[in-house]
């Protein structure tokens, strides 16, 4: 389940609803700082428990509250989108999401843009100031700061970082994942569990 398998899945997901989008941007949030395979669990406790879920607290509890007010606001937002910098621009209105989550929630949300994490990074040789904005930075900064991200992840395609980090992932831990189509296709289970 490859990027151009399972990505249509979960771009059609998301762009279904609202919830299904606010759902994705909360995976997006849960999987900060953690390795993918716990995310699945901590989606179910998300998908039952929402607010009272152990794994909503700090700034993913902030995430969690600004989507309860604002989510159909993003999503028409991220639905209007015509260019991969306002579908950056929805996204990072969001509390919690820097340029890499943002371009995380891009490729889930349309299959554009890409996340350069801390694994891309290290092994592209990508400088660490491309994932770096100040939200309250001026426009015009925003601005080119978002466009050098977008060509940061053009220069490699949206399908290639995928598919790349998912066999890293599925290299780095055999015995948890099958191969990077397993890692690929989680993606999906975790968002529609």
């Amino acid at each position: 389940m490859s990027f151009k398998t399972v990505n249509p899945k979960i771009n059609e997901h998301c762009q279904q609803s609202a919830d299904n989008n606010a759902d994705m941007v909360m995976m997006v949030v849960l999987s900060i700082q953690q390795p993918w395979h716990a995310v699945g669990v901590q989606m179910r406790d998300y998908k039952a428990l929402g607010a009272d879920s152990r794994f909503v607290w700090g700034n993913k509890r902030k995430t969690f509250d600004w989507l309860q007010e604002h989510k159909e606001a993003l999503y028409r937002d991220a639905m209007d989108a015509k260019t991969d910098s306002e579908l950056m621009q929805a996204f990072l209105q969001v509390p919690g999401l820097g340029l890499a989550k943002a371009g995380f929630c891009c490729q889930l949300f349309a299959g554009r843009v890409g996340c350069i994490d801390v694994h891309n990074l290290r092994r592209l040789n990508i400088a660490p100031s491309v994932l770096t904005m100040d939200k309250k930075c001026q426009p015009e900064t925003k601005r080119k700061k978002i466009d050098a991200y977008i060509s940061a992840c053009k220069s490699r395609r949206t399908s290639w970082l995928w598919d790349s980090w998912c066999k890293l992932i599925a290299k780095k831990d055999p015995k948890r994942w099958v191969d990077g189509d397993h890692v690929s296709a989680v993606h999906y289970d975790y968002l529609v569990q």
